[in-house]
């Protein structure tokens, strides 16, 4: 009974949804777009189609040449730019002297010049040809017949691929009792057997077995006491995420690195890595003589950055000063640990090799050839 009001209750679900699609496109694109479309009214010159807007110009400007009231035309063309006014009226005028109407194009340039615009085509300048308004014989059902078998054959594809989703669940669900079954009722019978003749019966044939079985516990527990010691080296009292060795090489101008920081079930807790600082020097390749050591934890919402400088830059005031605005400034050093630590993270940073670069003209020390820190991240 279940299940049969579990399955009308899905087909009740999907019938609702494709008839909610089907009325969207009914009433959205056949009745709203072509039996019944909107239709609009009381517009501003300024909403008109590009050809129209050239026509409504234009007659400003024939309107001009009779009334020559220069006040009345600018308020007719309030709504346009002066570089929509310009080029419509270009348009018009170099048409005109084309066609060999010089009345007319005379008239275009008095009302250009009285409105305070420059209608001479610049030369070398292709003479701007006017966009023909749309007939709109190509509207109507047939135009939107494409879009509308488009949309009934993606309906279709989504309803057949819930049913054949579906269909496929519950196969898999009528299978699994059966193939569950089977494996937690042999342990049950095997197990209680061979402990109680391990403990009832002391002939020297029941003792072999357990020594059989004895051996197993053993390498089981072996792998499990390998990774025990590290995880305190790393991180005492925190889940290790990993190790990640951050490695720069002279020559990388564009060195940036991150580490994602995921749980074992894959959930994202947050980031950590390295990347170029600041340089010295001009020319290429860039000499790079500060690094940006950061942790980000998605839990505390947060960034820690600290500064990994040359020798240098550590004693130079002024980059002091510009780079203590990112973060805490830390001299370069082989061997040194620098702990970055949030309210879930924490990341123990240490400079595993360091190699200071010779270019001529710089300082010694300024920049770096080498520089590899280890990152060893840990979930609090």
């Amino acid at each position: 009974m279940n299940n049969r009001l579990a399955a009308f209750t899905r087909e009740a679900w999907i019938a609702v949804a494709l008839a909610f699609v089907l009325g969207l496109i009914i009433g959205w694109l056949v009745l709203g777009y072509t039996l019944f479309p909107v239709s609009y009214t009381s517009v501003d010159p300024s909403d008109l189609k590009p050809a129209f807007k050239n026509t409504y110009i234009v007659m400003a400007a024939d309107s001009f040449s009779v009334n020559q009231d220069l006040g009345a035309a600018r308020d007719h063309l309030r709504y346009f730019t002066v570089d929509e006014v310009t080029a419509a009226l270009r348009t018009e005028f170099d048409q005109d002297n084309k066609q060999g109407n010089t009345a007319e194009a005379g008239r275009i340039q008095a009302f250009a010049q009285a409105y305070g615009i420059n209608i001479n085509t610049p030369a070398g300048a292709a003479t701007p040809v006017p966009t023909p308004a749309s007939s709109g014989g190509g509207g109507g059902l047939g135009s939107l017949l494409l879009p509308i078998l488009g949309l009934l054959v993606l309906v279709l594809l989504i309803v057949g691929g819930f049913f054949a989703y579906t269909r496929f669940k519950q196969q898999g669900a009528a299978r699994a009792p059966a193939g569950r079954s089977a494996p937690f009722a042999a342990p049950r019978e095997e197990a209680p057997p061979a402990r109680q003749a391990d403990a009832w019966s002391p002939p020297a044939a029941a003792a072999p077995q357990p020594q059989a079985a004895a051996p197993r516990p053993a390498p089981v527990a072996a792998p499990v006491e390998r990774p025990a010691p590290a995880r305190p080296a790393a991180a005492p009292g925190g889940k290790t995420l990993g190790t990640f060795a951050a490695t720069y090489k002279f020559g990388d101008d564009n060195y940036d690195t991150a580490f994602t920081l995921e749980t074992a079930r894959g959930e994202f807790l947050g980031e950590c890595g390295m990347g170029i600082s600041d340089t010295v020097g001009d020319g290429k390749p860039d000499k790079v003589t500060a690094f940006d050591l950061w942790l980000f934890d998605k839990i505390d919402v947060r960034t820690l950055t600290q500064i990994l400088m040359s020798e240098y830059a550590f004693n130079d005031q002024a980059l002091r000063q510009r780079l203590a605005q990112k973060g805490e400034l830390t001299l370069a050093e082989k061997g040194k640990h620098i702990l970055l630590e949030t309210g879930t993270l924490r990341v123990d940073a240490t400079i595993v090799d360091l190699v200071y670069a010779s270019t001529p003209g710089l300082p010694p020390n300024s920049h770096f050839q080498k520089l590899i820190v280890q990152l060893d991240a840990v979930q609090k």
